[in-house]
This record gives structure tokens, C-alpha cells and sequence, in this order.
């Protein structure tokens, strides 16, 4: 488990930027699988794209009074997340126009 200012990291998906910003980011799944973590159960996360931005798309559910955020950081050095979620969610949490993921994963509170 890990931790990211101050909250627990569940789960890591990491992207591979090379080449053209139009080419598909390469995504590698953490060690550490975001399954079964404390308090918070997620499936594996993907990355995709609607036709306009990237995007880090997870299922997550919460047990008792866990908080759970998806975050996504994007090649302009930008942090977004969505959350809190206390209950069972399908997320997705965007980088801005014409960047492309560099990481997405779960943090989440006990």
C-alpha cells in the first residue's frame, strides 16, 4: 500500500507517453492490484478516450465510512480527481484537451 499526501493508494495504472500525442497511451497495471485493498474494493483501472480527451475509468465500492477519490495526472503536469465516493461508482476522471494520461489510480480514507 501506498501512500499519496496524506491518503492510501489502492491501485496504480502508469502510462508509457512515446510518440505523437494522437497514438494511444501504453498502460502497465501495478503490482500491487487494487482489489481487496482496506476498506475499499476497485476493479482494474483502464485509460481511454472519447474522441476528444483521455481519460482513467475505474469501479470502485467502499465498506463502513471509507472515502475513495479516482485521480488521473496528464502529460501538462496536472492533477485531477473525482471523489469523494462513499458507495459503489463507476468513474471517470479526464486530463485536459490535447494532453495525454500519465498515471491514474484510487486513493481512498478509512
Amino acid at each position: 500500500m501506498l501512500k499519496h499526501r496524506g491518503y492510501r493508494v489502492a491501485g496504480c495504472l502508469l502510462a508509457a507517453v512515446v510518440g505523437v500525442a494522437v497514438a494511444a497511451p501504453t498502460a502497465s497495471a501495478q503490482a500491487s492490484g487494487p482489489t481487496g485493498a482496506q476498506g475499499v474494493h476497485c476493479s482494474t483501472g483502464s485509460f481511454g478516450s472519447d474522441g476528444n480527451q483521455w481519460y482513467y475509468n475505474v469501479s470502485c465500492s467502499a465498506t463502513g465510512s471509507t472515502q475513495w477519490w479516482a485521480n488521473i495526472s496528464c502529460t501538462d503536469n496536472t492533477t485531477r480527481s473525482a471523489g469523494p465516493y462513499t458507495t459503489f461508482r463507476n468513474v471517470r476522471v479526464y486530463c485536459p484537451p490535447n494532453t495525454l494520461p500519465k498515471q491514474g489510480w484510487v486513493s481512498y480514507t478509512l
